[in-house]
């Protein structure tokens, strides 16, 4: 298996969740994509292809997508659903020999259990995608020890692996001296572009016995997911928002971004009015794209004779490293250290949702203020509602709520506002990920946990001790509309 997948670095990207032994009188190879749904630049497509080669076996695709997910609603389903139909289409206008792609839409709360258990009876062997939160863990883990062939996952998560890191990072300053150490091998090894191109052709893939009678679904319903999407049983009242959940949609806002708006990064990426963010944080979430193609992409753009092979550790330092423009330096640090540094955190703490994963000293300092009277208190739908006597908070959720994304500089101070306005704590935890999970198309995810953790302390420092925050960090709104241009912002989103 002449693989990226199994070299040097990216060996690390690689997680076995049991010892069985290939199925070598089994139908096919199983690749289950649950976290990221794409065909392209995927190290665990890459991985599965190779093991059918190996095995001289057809590969399954299989995609599915379940009712019964926390905070389930219209607007995430229709998301993933646009990427599902992609899917199917390009399978059905392009003839690959040796694959099949299987989509299932569950249509009752319940339909599509065990069905992977099915396929896996007849399956030499199963490869999915690792991802340390939320459902997708959960699924691994169970799976993993219930099925009687290899269940492996594959990290293709970020540029560094999960598995480099030997413990949780205590802040980005410690995950930046990993970056630093590991990235230029990391980029030496990218996934392929396109990975089913090294399949070769072993034949159909049958499905087992019954599967149609005992997992029926008609893929004519994706033609009309507005239809399909009004016969689930899931939450209606969050509607589906203008964003577009495919591929192509991705790659579209990638190269915009690095065409119109990269060079000017810094000096518009914290103004709502400029909307200077690359606005991918969806289509990352739920896979559609790759880190490695974005920051090849971005890299692009650096000086004639700028050379990776160059980049040498600086201590963990957020500018110097890559040796190049400062707008490219300052948007890899977010997309790289401050998005996967919440993957590095949940990989190895389990309890990453949890009040008790937050540092000693911020426990300590909400403690000791969890009784401090407030001026504000609001109900968690009076906050969802948008109800509050401040304009620029009201804002952040209402972009939050009607759009499914928030500006990246709002959401601290949204995020900071709650810890306010709510009666302790640990009540703001809850609010806050009840909201960011309920509406956000990035929710669910390592990165939105660290987002929200951060507010309470995770990965920043002590500060000097006032009311309500203790040593926390403090935000306000009339700081915040001082230091940022969020007129039309408001004009759009206020009250």
């Amino acid at each position: 298996m002449k693989n990226s997948i199994l070299k040097n670095i990216n060996s690390y990207r690689k997680f076995v969740r049991n010892n069985n032994d290939w199925n070598k009188n089994g139908d096919y190879v199983v690749y289950w994509m649950q976290a990221n749904r794409r065909i392209e630049y995927n190290y665990a497509l890459e991985y599965a292809v190779a093991v059918a080669n190996n095995l001289q076996k057809p590969l399954l695709i299989y995609e599915v997508l379940n009712v019964d997910y926390p905070w389930v609603c219209e607007r995430f389903h229709h998301f993933i659903l646009e990427g599902i139909k992609e899917h199917h289409l390009y399978f059905t206008n392009n003839s690959i020999k040796g694959v099949r792609y299987l989509p299932y839409i569950e249509l009752e709360k319940g339909h599509a259990e065990g069905l992977i258990y099915t396929l896996a009876a007849n399956a030499c062997g199963i490869i999915s995608d690792e991802f340390p939160v939320s459902k997708i863990r959960k699924y691994n883990d169970r799976v993993g020890n219930k099925v009687t062939v290899p269940y492996i996952t594959i990290d293709s998560n970020g540029i560094i692996p999960l598995g480099v890191s030997e413990k949780d990072p205590y802040s980005a300053y410690l995950f930046r001296k990993v970056m630093q150490k590991y990235i230029v091998e990391a980029l030496k090894y990218p996934p392929a572009k396109e990975p089913l191109v090294n399949l070769k052709n072993w034949g159909q893939c049958t499905l087992p016995t019954n599967f149609k009678e005992r997992y029926a679904f008609d893929e004519n319903l994706l033609n009309n997911l507005d239809t399909l999407l009004d016969s689930l049983p899931i939450n209606h009242t969050i509607k589906k928002v203008e964003k577009v959940g495919t591929r192509e949609s991705a790659l579209e806002i990638m190269n915009h971004f690095v065409e119109f708006k990269l060079a000017r990064y810094e000096e518009d990426r914290n103004h709502p009015d400029r909307q200077g963010g690359s606005g991918l944080s969806p289509w990352l979430h739920f896979g559609k794209i790759s880190s490695y193609e974005i920051v090849d992409k971005v890299l692009s753009k650096q000086p004639l004779g700028w050379n990776i092979e160059e980049l040498e550790p600086n201590g963990g330092k957020n500018s110097g490293f890559f040796r190049g423009h400062s707008y490219v330096e300052s948007f890899l640090d977010e997309l790289i250290t401050w998005r996967e540094v919440g993957f590095q955190f949940a990989h190895h703490r389990p309890d990453y949702d949890q009040f008790d994963s937050l540092p000693d000293w911020a426990k300590k300092t909400m403690n000791e203020h969890d009784q401090d009277p407030r001026e504000y208190v609001y109900s968690l739908e009076e906050l969802a509602e948008s109800q509050t006597h401040d304009q620029i908070w009201n804002a952040a959720q209402t972009e939050l709520r009607t759009q499914g994304v928030m500006h990246n500089y709002l959401r601290m101070l949204w995020g900071k506002k709650i810890i306010e306005w709510t009666g302790s704590h640990i009540k703001a935890l809850e609010v806050l990920i009840e909201l960011n999970n309920r509406y956000a198309l990035d929710g669910c995810d390592p990165n939105s946990y660290s987002g929200i953790f951060w507010c309470l302390g995770r990965f920043d420092r002590a500060w000097q001790e006032r009311e309500i925050f203790g040593k926390l960090r403090y935000m306000s709104s009339q700081s915040t509309s001082k230091k940022i241009k969020l007129k039309h912002y408001l004009n759009i989103y206020g009250s």
